[in-house]
């Protein structure tokens, strides 16, 4: 078990828990961020069981005890905090502005090798899969997170897929999702503080059956809970804002993984498709 996944986890094994264990797990699911700063004493006497089934049930799922859960949910709420909070929490630690580049990119490159070393293939090509099904692709990304949607629109669409923004430079317009059907495919973007238009587009694409798949930084969001396929990546670093360097990595490997499925035939209609935007270049 990875145990970032806590959510993750208790959604796909819900079904093999005890009765008692079901109601921790069910209550954990809808109040993650109050169980962030319990007791095990003070969850056993919100679900009626004592600190020993507590710890029991985190046991079941893997955890050496509750504190250790309790710190993996801690872990995965952290981005949820407003910027201003979030550089708070980091100010102490920057001294001058040399600190501050210094360990910037060091954060960076240290989300960016664990993505590297740890990223799940099977999940890689779980998503290549519904891409290549999918009648249309749709993609929303609401504000910076439109930097992702936008370089994937643009890709998949030279590739041949069809494809339908919902954003456009993080602006959304979220009409156009009122086609999709359960052969159509929505890939969304969020990160804290997260969209909700883009939660919106994945309540109204879960209704017409439609597969989701989520990019975002924790499995504890209801985006998560909704989607079909969720990637969740590291953003956090010692500024106020996200970094989307491990997000941006994840949206390289998902068109590498895209071209290697069928190099011959997207080979041709990507030489194509640049082939005729020639005659809208500006000639020099």
């Amino acid at each position: 078990m990875n145990k970032n996944n806590v959510f993750l986890d208790l959604k796909e094994n819900y079904n093999k828990l005890t009765g008692s264990q079901k109601n921790i797990g069910q209550y954990v699911l809808d109040n993650y961020k109050e169980i962030a700063f319990m007791s095990a004493i003070e969850l056993g006497e919100k679900v009626g069981v004592s600190d020993a089934t507590i710890i029991r049930f985190a046991r079941s799922i893997g955890y050496s005890g509750f504190a250790e859960l309790r710190k993996q949910i801690r872990e995965g709420i952290k981005n949820f905090d407003p910027p201003h909070k979030r550089l708070s929490q980091s100010v102490d630690d920057l001294h001058n502005d040399n600190d501050l580049i210094s360990q910037v990119g060091k954060k960076d490159l240290k989300n960016l090798e664990e993505f590297l070393v740890n990223f799940d293939m099977d999940k890689i090509n779980q998503a290549v899969d519904e891409i290549y099904k999918a009648n249309i692709i749709y993609l929303i990304g609401a504000g910076s997170s439109g930097v992702l949607i936008d370089f994937l629109a643009l890709h998949l669409r030279r590739m041949g897929f069809r494809v339908l923004a919902l954003s456009e430079g993080g602006v959304a317009s979220i009409e156009k999702i009122i086609p999709i059907t359960e052969n159509d495919l929505l890939i969304a973007c969020s990160f804290p503080r997260y969209s909700k238009i883009t939660f919106g587009a994945i309540d109204f694409a879960k209704q017409k059956a439609a597969k989701i798949l989520s990019i975002t930084d924790s499995y504890f969001s209801t985006m998560s809970m909704n989607s079909d396929i969720v990637f969740s990546l590291k953003i956090d670093n010692s500024t106020f804002f996200n970094s989307y360097v491990v997000p941006m990595e994840l949206c390289n490997v998902l068109t590498m993984s895209i071209l290697e499925r069928n190099k011959e035939k997207i080979y041709v209609t990507l030489k194509e498709n640049i082939q005729n935007m020639e005659m809208f270049r500006e000639k020099l």
